[in-house]
């Protein structure tokens, strides 16, 4: 008596088998087509670090203590009272007669 390790199957496979069995292929053959396709691209751990300085940007108006400073350099009288858009007006009042 011969072994063989080849078994020949004569049966056919019940339909849902079938089915069963087609679906696995086919998701398997694209399986195989999408990681032919697949773009890798370099990984960003390796990459130089680039810090990039950014400019401090100052469009917030100018606090209250600005604004004395501003005033005694220009020396326009204040007092505690004087609020901070009188002041204001009377810097950008005294800043265009100067000019």
């Amino acid at each position: 008596m011969i072994k063989s390790a080849a078994i020949i199957k004569d049966k056919t496979l019940a339909p849902w088998k079938e089915l069963r069995l087609q679906k696995r292929r086919f998701k398997k053959q694209q399986t195989i087509e999408r990681k032919a396709n697949k773009v890798c691209f370099p990984s960003p751990m390796n990459a130089p670090i680039i810090e990039v300085q950014n400019a401090p940007q100052d469009d917030a108006p100018p606090t209250r203590d600005e604004l004395q400073a501003k005033a005694t350099d220009l020396g326009i009288p204040f007092n505690g009272r004087t609020t901070d858009k009188k002041l204001s007006g009377l810097i950008a009042t005294a800043l265009a007669q100067g000019a």
